[in-house]
């Protein structure tokens, strides 16, 4: 509507191209990290959200060609045991993999090419001068020809104009005890990564390793206490699949993510230094296709090649980092949710 549909399909084959890019770094560097072409089911929380959801896909199959399966209520129970959902949409070609494997994958591959790094070296600020970059942190002082922040959630002040437009804000994700192979399959036989149609998303799946439950959900809140939290997830779970019964928890962990106030990811460069940030829940094929976007640039192997370089990058008023207003949003989203 704001900019045609030329633009439109240009930008969502981008973000097509940046899933496939994920595909391609993983096979390429052989990372073992869990990846399987195990397909999305989206799910519709109410009989309107389902007729959005409709006609979602329906203009993504008509414009860009994505493949879905309608999936009624009716027939819900043959992708995940609820009746919480009024059915959805799968989406057969979307993957589902460990971020945290892939991490390390991706960090022993730079090990191995030679890069060094610097752990528990918080850069505490950034200066340019005669055309180089000065880098302050607790142990030093470095001098550095180009710059890259790629901190997203974690930024902090070392950059402050970038601190005043990008936005942290903490997920929450549980994983129940092992369970046996007949409850998993009883409850989630489609095998899928679940997520339903809200703002304020919920999301499950199998476990990699196909031992557990994962289950994510609460965006938002600021510094919850996990045992708190994982009590919370655990009751959004159940009530979800009740026939887990009191299924006990094994871990409940949280990390940070970062948005923006257009809620697009950002790539660009400003006061000499390069950035990428702001992926609002698509960090893993947006960081990633950002990241050999800004590789090609700095090497000199043509421009970033994406749509998202230099868009219109507004700060938020009255915002310095501190992200106080994010639990209000959340719950204005959840209200939007629930009506």
């Amino acid at each position: 509507e704001k900019h045609g549909l030329d633009y439109a399909k240009a930008l969502y084959g981008e973000l097509r191209h940046a899933f496939e890019t994920v595909h391609n770094v993983i096979r390429d560097e052989k990372i073992a990290c869990g990846f399987a072409m195990q397909g999305r089911y989206i799910m519709a929380a109410s009989p309107s959200q389902r007729e959005s959801l409709d006609r979602e896909f329906e203009l993504r199959a008509r414009h860009l060609g994505d493949s879905y399966t309608p999936v009624s209520r009716a027939d819900q129970h043959r992708e995940i045991a609820t009746d919480l959902y009024h059915g959805g949409v799968v989406v057969a070609d979307m993957a589902g993999l460990h971020p945290g494997l892939y991490h390390q994958g991706l960090l022993d591959r730079a090990l191995a090419a030679g890069v060094t790094i610097l752990p528990f070296t918080p850069v505490q600020g950034i200066r340019r001068e005669a055309g180089k970059h000065e880098l302050a942190t607790p142990r030093g002082r470095l001098t550095a020809q180009d710059v890259i922040v790629a901190t997203n959630g974690y930024s902090g002040p070392a950059f402050p104009w970038l601190q005043r437009r990008v936005v942290p804000f903490d997920a929450y994700m549980i994983a129940t005890e092992p369970l046996p192979a007949s409850v998993l399959d009883a409850v989630m036989p489609g095998k899928r990564t679940f997520i339903d149609w809200n703002f304020d998303v919920d999301f499950i799946r199998r476990s990699p390793d196909d031992s557990r439950i994962l289950f994510g959900g609460n965006t938002g809140v600021i510094g919850a206490d996990l045992n708190r939290m994982g009590e919370t997830l655990r009751r959004k779970l159940r009530r979800m699949l009740p026939q887990l019964g009191d299924v006990a928890l094994a871990h409940c962990w949280t990390g940070r993510c970062a948005g923006t106030r257009d809620l697009y990811p950002h790539i660009g460069v400003e006061e000499g230094v390069h950035y990428a940030v702001g992926y609002c829940f698509a960090g893993v094929p947006m960081g990633t296709h950002f990241g050999l976007s800004l590789a090609r640039r700095l090497l000199g192997r043509g421009d970033a090649q994406t749509l998202f370089w230099q868009r219109p990058f507004r700060a938020i008023p009255f915002y310095r980092g501190n992200p106080w207003f994010v639990p209000y949003a959340m719950r204005w989203y959840a209200r939007h949710d629930w009506r």
